[in-house]
């Protein structure tokens, strides 16, 4: 059953007083509501089910601290044989984001596609409060049921309902980014794997046995080699200054200023550095990473 369009209509009254409620910026409140109903709108529409939330922590007035860029990047799990096209992608969302008859938004977007994705760049406007909002779709094929999971989040503007979005799975996002930054090393392009795995480090508990044991899987499947070389290397970058200068030109991209680079490879370093080298000195480390604190306690 489709939602009715006249219960959802919000006018900019309606925000202003909700933002006073709740003593937050009209701009934060904005932000967290139109990436809130462009995730509900694709969850619920006909390719819902194979559009899967890799960030889904955005969501929600909290989700909002911890992502200035108004950023939803999504996997699209390709049917077997299934052509992924801009053009045909540009026209799903033409007739799914149905914001000027299911609320009072208008939109404006232009799209563009980077490597194999698809970065729509969406402008949402309430009685003149403008919205950048970013949406970033990754085709991905022989997606498995492994990394299909779902998330619960409380509509701002109607908070005795929840909606269900269908996300990849926190961890398997965790581990492919941190496979594409021990891959690539200083000649990965996209800096916003460590962003991610950033803020997955936030989020995600650990037992150091459990992660040696999943990253020699990981490794394995995907022919990393993780040897005294490849730990030397990654060992410098938080004092490389070309790795901070990527770093900064990332974060100016995206409009940011922090976390800065020290914050962002320490914390990573940190979570990495200890099992890794128990495991090039052939031992099990028992220390459990407490994401609350940033560390491992032994």
């Amino acid at each position: 059953m489709g939602r009715n369009p006249k219960k959802n209509l919000v006018k900019k009254a309606a925000l202003v007083q909700k933002s006073e409620e709740l003593g937050i910026q009209m701009e934060r409140l904005l932000a967290a509501y139109v990436m809130e109903q462009l995730a509900v709108m694709l969850s619920e529409s006909k390719r819902g089910d194979r559009l899967l939330l890799k960030n889904p922590e955005v969501l929600g007035l909290s989700g909002m601290t911890k992502n200035d860029s108004h950023r939803l990047h999504y996997v699209y799990a390709k049917q077997p044989k299934e052509a992924f096209s801009k053009a045909d992608f540009t026209v799903f969302l033409k007739q799914t984001i149905k914001w000027e008859t299911q609320t009072n938004i208008e939109w404006s977007w232009r799209s563009n596609v980077e490597g194999t994705s698809l970065i729509v760049e969406i402008t949402a406007v309430l009685d003149e409060m403008r919205m950048p909002v970013e949406l970033i779709v990754e085709p991905l094929a022989n997606v498995s049921k492994e990394s299909y999971d779902t998330c619960s989040t409380r509509l701002i503007m109607e908070s005795d309902r929840t909606c269900k979005i269908n996300s990849f799975s926190v961890q398997r996002v965790f581990f492919e980014d941190l496979g594409e930054i021990l891959t690539k090393l200083e000649l990965i392009s996209d800096m916003a794997a460590y962003e991610r795995v950033y803020e997955a480090l936030g989020v995600l508990s650990f037992e150091g046995r459990q992660f040696q044991k999943l990253m020699s899987s990981y490794c394995n499947e995907h022919g990393i080699v993780m040897d005294e070389v490849r730990f030397g290397q990654m060992e410098r970058y938080l004092n490389y200054p070309y790795m901070k200068k990527k770093w900064n030109a990332y974060l100016k991209k995206r409009r940011k200023e922090i976390p800065s680079w020290e914050e962002v490879f320490g914390k990573l370093w940190s979570f990495l550095m200890p099992p890794w080298k128990a495991a090039l000195e052939e031992m099990v480390y028992l220390g459990s990473w407490i994401s609350d604190l940033g560390r491992y306690l032994d």
